[in-house]
């Protein structure tokens, strides 16, 4: 004979029995088991729960073997972000590019409403997204340019090229920002955020309901100097300073503080403010070289949910539990960082 459960009675070790059974084996709702019962349904979820607490219910999940799990809390414990998503680990940078839009495009599409917006960036990473888009229906929603683009860089990894292509899918519609991204001068910038065919776009993007955003990295192939935005000397005077990696083109350094680049004041985009007003800021990244780069960024308090590969997720997680280098390196504007 089975010996009752710690600190339960027989008749209640009874009550929970068939309460659970007629939940989790007959599949009758908390309103079903209320009646049936003459408790109210507040009563049921909680007679529920001492079910689950007791040992009476034991419930086993069958996860596919190639899910993390595990390592998804461990980063969102660490980083206090909403949600993870770790995609399976692939061996050629293609198939991880992959594997990880694939997982982003899933997201994107349960967070699509009639009526929503959503804001995008440029890079490699996100324009992979809109090839595993397939949202169930049409929406009403509107995707919008986060930051201005660039003529050197590859037409699919352009901002507004990427909007086009996942309004296509959505059915909704895709407003551009046809600037560049960085101008001559912060002048420059200034008159051109007095013109409506930029300001409109950014307004627009400053208040989206979602923003999908990649984290660029500051080696010599990285996207800014690729894009002509910066020299391989330019960039190699960011590290300098003590830049890991960038979102919308903002730079921050390992604890996530921001720092002052050479084309602060020149920057046609969201900043890293307009980012954390943002409810949810979803971002995308796969590259082998990043985990620098998605640690500041993380750290930073500007991403809400972070889709990544299993490679760079552990690697993020080591470099996280090392001690910090908090001194600045000389020249270097920072702020302290923190979450929304």
């Amino acid at each position: 004979m089975r010996l009752l459960p710690e600190n339960l009675g027989q008749d209640e070790f009874e009550l929970l029995a068939r309460i659970a059974h007629r939940y989790y084996a007959d599949g009758r709702t908390q309103e079903e088991i209320a009646r049936e019962f003459a408790l109210s349904r507040p009563k049921v979820q909680r007679l529920l729960e001492r079910a689950r607490w007791s040992g009476i219910v034991d419930i086993h999940i069958e996860a596919p073997p190639w899910l993390n799990l595990d390592l998804e809390a461990q980063l969102r414990e660490t980083f206090g972000l909403t949600d993870v998503i770790v995609a399976p680990r692939r061996e050629d940078p293609r198939s991880q590019r992959e594997e990880v839009a694939r997982s982003a495009a899933r997201y994107l599409e349960r967070r699509l409403h009639d009526g929503c917006v959503i804001a995008v960036s440029h890079g490699r990473d996100t324009a992979e997204v809109h090839r595993f888009f397939r949202p169930r229906h049409r929406f009403d929603c509107t995707f919008v340019s986060a930051m201005g683009g660039s003529p050197r860089l590859d037409e699919p990894t352009n901002p507004n090229d990427i909007c086009r292509a996942l309004a296509e899918r959505a059915g909704g519609r895709a407003v551009g920002l046809y600037a560049p991204a960085y101008v001559e001068s912060a002048e420059m910038r200034d008159r051109l955020l007095e013109q409506e065919a930029v300001a409109v776009p950014l307004r627009l993007a400053a208040n989206a309901d979602v923003a999908l955003v990649g984290i660029g990295g500051t080696d010599d192939a990285c996207t800014m100097v690729r894009s002509g935005c910066f020299s391989r000397e330019e960039i190699a005077r960011l590290r300098g300073a003590g830049a890991v990696g960038d979102v919308l083109g903002n730079y921050v350094d390992t604890l996530g503080r921001r720092i002052a680049s050479l084309g602060s004041g020149r920057l046609i985009g969201l900043s890293i403010d307009d980012l954390r007003r943002i409810e949810t800021v979803v971002s995308v990244v796969s590259e082998a070289e990043k985990p620098p780069a998605i640690l500041g960024v993380l750290r930073s308090g500007v991403v809400d949910v972070l889709v990544v590969d299993e490679g760079n997720a552990q690697a993020v997680l080591d470099l996280a539990r090392r001690p910090d280098e908090t001194s600045p390196a000389d020249g270097a504007i920072r702020e302290t960082a923190g979450r929304r």
